[in-house]
């Protein structure tokens, strides 16, 4: 796993949020919220749970469908944006693998159906620095095996979500 790869997917998403405003003001930052439910933590990729992250409680988790074991986080209070993980960074986007272009990109996480407006209007609603932002970060991640590995993982996990919809 090379930490390098995700410090510059990370920056690639470090000035580039969903809307040009806080799209957290239309929904009370629903997704920073723990809601109970199993898989309702932000999944952390390899090496992110070696960063300081004093606004969550971490905990091993299990993917709910895939039964994939990883870290999770639930936040606790507000995060230090420059540290937040890096499913936070792309929600309400989720990465998946392309058939038809033949490489990783990104589409609308189905989780998010139930508490992100932004969901309804699909990519087109969102500002398109962001999405090709989000997209560019997953497909440098994608060269890494142990990335590779995992975002593999967040795609059949939210594969089954949109199977269950």
């Amino acid at each position: 796993m090379d930490t390098a790869l995700l410090n510059s997917a990370n920056s690639l998403l470090e000035n580039v949020t969903p809307l040009r405003d806080d799209c957290g003001q239309y929904c009370d930052r629903a997704c920073c919220r723990d809601n109970g439910e199993a898989g309702s933590c932000v999944w952390l990729l390899p090496g992110e749970d070696a960063n300081a992250m004093e606004w969550a409680q971490s905990h091993e988790a299990l993917m709910p469908v895939t039964k994939t074991k990883c870290a999770g986080v639930y936040c606790l209070s507000p995060c230090d944006r420059a540290l937040r993980p890096f499913m936070c960074r792309i929600f309400p986007l989720s990465p998946y693998f392309s058939e038809k272009k033949n490489s990783w990109s990104v589409r609308m996480d189905r989780r998010a159906a139930a508490l992100c407006p932004l969901f309804s209007y699909g990519k087109k609603g969102l500002r398109s620095e962001f999405v090709s932002a989000c997209e560019q970060a997953v497909q440098l991640l994608a060269s890494d095996a142990d990335y590779l590995s995992c975002l593999e993982a967040l795609e059949a996990e939210e594969a089954a979500y949109r199977m269950e919809l």
